[in-house]
């Protein structure tokens, strides 16, 4: 008797027993202990640091829940029509697919969930690592110091992480012989990383050793005036600043030629910048 759809379906809502039904014990168990194992493991950390940006890591659970379903009917599918299924984990099909050297856009993609993930399962071991220390400092930073000042940044590091890696894939770049070290980039700038880092152990200071004695209404207007020093300290250095020259296009120029200037104009004395525009003459053309 032939397997149904509906029932696998039905059963993956809980991840792992649709594979069970289909037969497919391993990756069944690979499933419910990566779903059970992920959410163990953030509310572990979570309390044991007591940081609760941890949390946000739960946000694997649909993906994974979602993945375990339609893998579970797409498989359910393909037993029907009489295919052979190799009842093997998606962590060993990834890990023949590394040492194939193949990549999967599918598993990039899903990487790429976790900024940085995705460029390091491509190949990409430095801009994956600027990406997640970038997005994980941010995150400490919220939760450490209390500043909703960079929220905002979450989002766009999340979004250029995930579109960077489906350009990545989509056109096949593959990876530099010699990628630029995130660590050698940061050293190329250490005046600016070194003016953050300053202004990191100021705020720090200030959070911790001189915010307990003021009042709300202070903190606020201290926030306030900070924000807005950051604009106008900006503002005054497009201002003041000199001038960002931008590359302009070379144009290139054409010329129109007449019928006479053409025959006393042979096409290999004219060079490529006074090149004329031609029209093509059928009476010219059959001499």
């Amino acid at each position: 008797m032939g397997k149904s759809k509906l029932i696998s379906f039905i059963l993956s809502f809980f991840p792992g027993l649709g594979h069970f039904y289909l037969g497919l014990m391993n990756r069944g168990i690979a499933f419910m202990a990566t779903f059970f194992g992920w959410m163990a493991l953030v509310i572990l950390a979570s309390g044991i640091t007591g940081f609760n940006g941890f949390i946000a890591l739960l946000i694997l659970h649909p993906l994974i829940w979602l993945y375990s379903l339609f893998d579970a009917v797409q498989l359910c599918g393909r037993l029907q029509s009489g295919e052979t299924v190799s009842d093997s984990s998606p962590l060993a099909e990834l890990s023949e697919s590394l040492a194939n050297g193949y990549k999967s856009r599918l598993w990039a993609l899903l990487f790429s969930i976790i900024p940085g993930a995705g460029h390091m399962y491509l190949g990409w071991q430095q801009r994956g690592l600027g990406f997640m220390i970038t997005f994980f400092l941010v995150l400490f930073l919220m939760d450490f110091l209390r500043l909703s000042l960079f929220f905002f940044m979450l989002p766009v590091i999340w979004l250029y992480s995930f579109f960077d890696v489906l350009q990545l894939v989509s056109n096949d770049i593959s990876v530099p012989a010699s990628e630029g070290s995130f660590f050698t980039w940061l050293l190329e700038r250490q005046r600016w990383v070194g003016l953050v880092l300053i202004g990191l152990g100021i705020l720090i200071i200030f959070d911790r050793m001189v915010v307990p004695y003021l009042s709300y209404e202070l903190i606020n207007l201290i926030k306030t005036g900070f924000i807005a020093a950051i604009f106008i300290g900006g503002g005054l250095r497009l201002v003041l600043g000199s001038k960002i020259n931008l590359p302009v296009a070379e144009e290139i120029k054409t010329e129109v030629c007449s019928d006479n200037e053409l025959e006393a104009c042979p096409d290999n004395e004219l060079t490529e910048g006074e090149r004329c525009n031609r029209k093509e003459n059928p009476e010219g053309n059959g001499g």
